[in-house]
């Protein structure tokens, strides 16, 4: 009877455990680390602030500077290559301050390129960094 009540307990602390998984959101378990949602822009906790402070708040990781490399076609090293960039709807690269200037509210979604992603995308303007795309309204 006693070891009855142990596996009895035991299964019960496993169904507990087991639970809490699934207690998370399920917009926290589908959630794409690269893209960032109009309903992720649309939390008050963001929705009155420029792009470039949303991507601060919600996915900082997005600005991390991987560093700057000479490009071996150039003599001289270029201080914007392995910089994040951005581009607003597909369109040319920008400076990555640009997003300052662009209301999260106009959002609909922001995607991280990697390097690589970026440079198969814009080619050689992506200067060997990541880019931001947002995509407005």
């Amino acid at each position: 009877m006693r070891l009855l009540g142990t596996c009895l307990a035991l299964a019960a602390c496993a169904a507990c455990a087991s639970g809490n998984k699934s207690a998370r959101p399920a917009s926290d378990m589908s959630r794409d680390r690269n893209v960032i949602t109009q309903a992720e822009l649309a939390d008050p906790a963001v929705s009155g602030r420029n792009v470039l402070e949303a991507v601060r708040a919600l996915r900082p990781q997005y600005l991390t500077v991987r560093g700057t490399h000479t490009l071996q076609t150039t003599s001289a090293a270029d201080p914007e290559t392995g910089k994040v960039h951005a581009s607003l709807d597909g369109t040319k690269i920008v400076s990555v301050e640009e997003l300052a200037g662009i209301n999260a509210n106009t959002v609909v979604e922001i995607r991280f390129l990697n390097p690589a992603q970026a440079m198969q995308r814009f080619g050689g303007a992506a200067r060997e960094g990541p880019v931001i795309l947002v995509k407005t309204t």
